[in-house]
């Protein structure tokens, strides 16, 4: 916004605050719209009924007059007859209106609880329909975690639009351009409405409305760049109007907003600063480990999983001191952090919660620090923050607490870092050359289930259970794992986001250049009490978490199982691509075929071209297999090789830009049992050989359980992603696809 106008708005912002007030009056709301260049009734404000005159009432000439009382002690002014409407522009007239509305108002109030009259408004009564797209409800509001977000909603009354065409309410986050806010409107069904008017330049109209309210949110939000004077909590413009002469105007308006403070502006940026020493150190004290190896200690199971990695930079730190044995080898128990001569990065702190902002402080300068013991009972977590935000020194980072800390895979000369602390015989985590995804876990649960759910896979390189965020938050390591070179994939499960932090997590969405899988718990009133009290930390409107996905461009999850199936897809599939979205499929159920079919969503069928089809043709040579369809059923009857055949046939087509797999392995004609799966000519060797030879994403569904889950870790070994179930294997796919091919094509991820 221009300095002119800044310097305008927070004069007349200022204003109202030397009443007292953090509210605008209506009139104050169209001062404000008017200096922003947006459309008003014409109006005007008096303080005393006797201020009426001609002059006043001129721009008045032909327009019907609604009348207000104006009182800082009235939201409803209706309800007590502060509201009328007149059609006489004449001074005397609306002298007399004014007077009698106040005796009216007054008169509903005891003596000593009558409000104040602060003054009156005179409005221009706008005449326009109530038909659907005639009001839109257009606002913002300052959310403590994400900034500005713009929302807009369709007005009115249209039953007939409506049985045809349907958009919910938009959330946009700040800043939304006028392209931004042009390609949203060209998108809403309301479009079709406007255009059968012919009033096209309606969604202009409502554009230039939206970008000038974005602008206007952002020049005041706690997250601005240039800390304002002042932040505009929300603005609701309920409703702008189409009025029958062809203006889009505003006929009611609120706004809320306070004065800043000296608290510092939540930053924009991501700080990967001293991040390393969490994944890979040079040295590794674990504090909290006890003397007695009889007594569960999560620090000594901490010793074990680092010594199972190979290291021999660990040391020990119990107040009493001595010496203590973990799998045979000798530690000595250093009384402090000040008595360890020996150089490191990381500090684990698996002590009582009570000593851990003590534990802070003592830590040295550019360590890193993970608490895994929760917040002491005697403290919130705000006071924790504070106290861990005093003490430690400013390179210092810290993970948690309430916490498993992190898992960081060994390789490149590296030894690794495991902090979880579960045994290895308790909770496996496999890997591989291709383990290649990170995983950002709120919930140290939710990073088990997910190591449980990919034993096969192998595919988490780094898991970090980061708990409360005292310190190192969400984008901090999203942008961390951005740059490493060996993450393809960033799945995030959240439960609260904090002040500040949901903007920055935005903003690196817009620019990742890596797929990033999100999950947020939270959701409903019940689960965001439910995380607050788990979390300590805020959990926000989950609707405005959905808009800053969808508009950052991230794959969000509304279902569990859908994060656990996703991540697997994107890790296991990372190195193809697919140029679209045209799907075939191949089972041996027809079941599956139908589920496959009835499933699609931004998948759509393959058309199978000539070549495709004759020779599909000439494998079906029992006859019962329609190959004019996309998915192919091939009954139980088909054999190994024959359905490799198949396979490798479609994949070859080139209309077909990926593919799922059905295996119901329990029929005879396959070679699915231990006994067999790895014959030569058995589906198992068959599709790994195909899959190697094609680049298309392939996902398979093994419909089975225990008997059959050597050939399942067959198939995952040898880079196939599989599941369960159809469902499962045809979403994961639909959202790989459709992510890609977006990205292929070179068309924006991010959709306002």
């Amino acid at each position: 916004m221009r300095e002119t106008v800044v310097a305008q708005v927070d004069a007349l912002l200022a204003a109202a605050l030397s009443e007292g007030r953090h509210t605008l009056y209506e009139h104050e709301v169209y001062e404000l719209l008017t200096l922003v260049s947006l459309q008003t009734p014409v109006y005007r404000f008096v303080r005393e009924a006797g201020e009426v005159t001609e002059a006043l009432l001129a721009p008045f000439a032909g327009k019907d007059i609604m009348v207000k009382i104006v009182s800082r002690d009235l939201a409803h002014n209706q309800r007590y007859g502060g509201v009328r409407k007149v059609g006489i522009a004449d001074p005397l007239f609306i002298r007399f209106v004014l007077s009698e509305m106040q005796k009216e108002v007054l008169s509903h109030f005891a003596q000593g609880e009558k409000p104040s009259v602060n003054g009156f408004l005179l409005i221009e009564f706008v005449h326009f329909t109530q038909a659907l797209g005639d009001e839109i409800m257009l606002g913002f509001r300052e959310d403590p975690a994400f900034g500005t977000v713009v929302t807009l909603s369709k007005g009115g009354d249209d039953a007939e639009f409506f049985a045809k065409y349907y958009d919910p309410a938009n959330i946009l986050l700040a800043p939304v351009t006028l392209a931004d806010a042009e390609a949203l409107l060209n998108r809403l069904n309301i479009r079709h409405k406007y255009r059968e008017m012919g009033h096209a330049e309606r969604l202009g109209q409502i554009g230039y409305a939206v970008a000038t309210l974005s602008e206007l949110g952002m020049t005041y939000s706690m997250l601005a760049q240039s800390k304002p004077a002042y932040y505009l909590k929300a603005l609701d413009l309920n409703p702008m109007v189409f009025a029958k002469d062809g203006r889009f105007v505003a006929v009611d308006g609120y706004a809320e907003f306070e004065a800043v403070g000296d608290g510092a502006v939540a930053g924009a940026m991501p700080d990967v600063r001293g991040l390393e020493g969490f994944f890979r150190p040079k040295g590794i004290v674990v504090a909290g480990v006890s003397t007695t190896p009889e007594k569960y200690s999560m620090a000594r199971n901490i010793v074990s999983l680092l010594m199972d990695l190979g290291r021999e930079d660990i040391y020990c730190v119990n107040p009493k001191g001595g010496e203590t044995v973990i799998d045979g080898r000798a530690f000595p128990l250093y009384r402090s952090v000040a008595d360890i001569a020996m150089p490191y990065d990381l500090l684990v702190y698996a002590a009582p919660g009570q000593y851990s902002i003590p534990f802070v402080e003592a830590v040295p300068a550019g360590k890193a620090v993970i608490l895994i013991s929760g917040i002491p009972t005697d403290m919130n977590y705000s006071q924790f923050a504070q106290g861990i935000a005093r003490v430690k020194k400013p390179d210092v980072r810290v993970i948690g607490p309430n916490c498993m800390g992190v898992f960081s895979a060994p390789g490149a000369g590296r030894k690794g870092v495991n902090t979880l602390f579960i045994e290895e015989e308790r909770m496996h985590i496999p890997l591989s050359d291709r383990s290649n995804a990170a995983l950002l876990t709120q919930s140290g649960a939710m990073g088990i289930t997910c190591v449980e759910r990919n034993q096969y896979t192998a595919i988490f390189r780094n898991i970090v259970s980061f708990g409360n965020k005292v310190d190192v938050s969400i984008p901090d390591l999203m942008a961390y794992f951005e740059n490493d070179p060996a993450i393809d994939v960033i799945s995030i499960y959240a439960e609260g986001i904090g002040p500040g932090e949901g903007r920055r997590f935005y903003e690196l969405l817009r620019g990742a250049q890596k797929p990033v899988i999100v999950y947020k718990s939270g959701r409903t009133e019940a689960g965001a009490k439910a995380a607050a009290s788990h979390t300590a930390a805020m959990s926000g409107s989950y609707e405005v978490f959905r808009a800053a996905c969808q508009q950052g461009g991230c794959i969000l999850t509304e279902e569990l199982d859908d994060f656990y199936n996703f991540t697997k897809a994107f890790a296991v599939l990372s190195g193809r691509r697919t140029p679209g979205c045209r799907v075939a499929g191949v089972v041996n159920a027809g079941l599956e075929a139908t589920m496959g079919a009835d499933i699609l969503d931004r998948l759509q069928p393959a058309a199978f071209t000539p070549e495709t089809v004759t020779a599909l043709k000439a494998l079906n040579t029992h006859g019962l297999v329609n190959v004019e369809t996309a998915f192919l059923d091939l009954t139980p009857m088909t054999d190994d090789p024959r359905y490799a055949q198949y396979i490798r046939t479609v994949l070859a087509d080139p209309n077909v830009d990926c593919l799922f797999v059905g295996i119901v392995p329990h029929v005879d004609t396959l070679k699915t049992v231990e006994e067999n799966y790895l014959d030569a000519d058995a589906i198992g060797p068959l599709l790994a050989q195909v899959f190697r030879e094609s680049g298309k994403p392939v996902v398979v569904s093994v419909n089975a359980g225990r008997h059959y889950q050597a050939l399942v870790k067959y198939l995952e070994e040898n880079g196939l992603p599989v599941f369960s179930d159809i469902r499962s294997a045809i979403r994961s796919l639909d959202a790989f696809a459709a992510y890609w091919s977006q990205r292929q094509s070179g068309g924006a991820i991010h959709e306002v």
